[in-house]
């Protein structure tokens, strides 16, 4: 699998894990998801960055037009006049699907939430954590222009083997926006120093752009 392809996957992956989630997590049991992501938010970070964090996404429902899709989503729900008239027509499985369909509405509109939350804790860990992942990169630049220096070989063959590793790694933030189940923010330092070595891997055996 090409590198492009790779990373195609994980952004269909987690596209897909968007709208699965209320499924996966229950409509019933998304407003405990939410407090829990906000009691792991602030355990994690401290109140003082918590609070940020539930105020940039309280922000972004207000402010941008995340919150005109909330409304529509809570506009598009069966009231209960449809619910009785669904089971009228329907008989009960007509109501219980209309009650899945409000239920995941619902949990569509939660799950929006906690992906603005955990949006706002990778942008805080990017700004801590670059100068590490910058450090990688030109370490990986510095080991290519040592083996250009002495006729070393830049290896095809690792650029992609270190890309399928990289890759994954590197989605996990995207993935970690979606997955339907709470994650501590305090696993990022972690994530960073396992993708620092293949990344620095990567860009020294990574092909010249134009030209040597």
């Amino acid at each position: 699998m090409k590198n492009s392809s790779h990373l195609g996957f994980w952004m269909a992956f987690a596209f897909l894990l968007f709208f699965a989630s209320p499924l996966l997590i229950g409509g019933s049991k998304m407003e405990a998801y939410v407090s829990d992501e906000v009691a792991q938010t602030r355990v994690a970070l401290g109140d003082r960055v918590g609070d940020f964090v539930v105020s940039f996404a309280n922000g972004v429902f207000v402010s941008t037009p995340l919150g005109v899709l909330s409304k529509t989503a809570q506009a598009a729900k069966h009231s209960k006049q449809d619910i009785a008239l669904a089971k009228n027509v329907a008989g009960p499985g007509g109501q219980l699907m209309s009650s899945i369909y409000n239920n995941y509405l619902q949990g569509l509109v939660m799950q929006t939430y906690v992906v603005t939350m955990r949006f706002a804790i990778v942008l805080i860990w990017l700004v801590v954590l670059a100068p590490m992942l910058g450090a990688s990169v030109y370490d990986g630049f510095m080991q290519r222009r040592i083996k250009r220096a002495e006729f070393g070989a830049i290896r095809p063959a690792t650029f992609t083997v270190a890309g399928l590793v990289v890759i994954p790694l590197l989605a996990l933030p995207l993935v970690y926006l979606v997955m339907p189940f709470t994650l501590s923010p305090l696993l990022a330092p972690l994530w960073a120093l396992i993708v620092a070595f293949p990344l620095s891997v990567l860009v020294s055996n990574m092909q010249p752009l134009f030209g040597r």
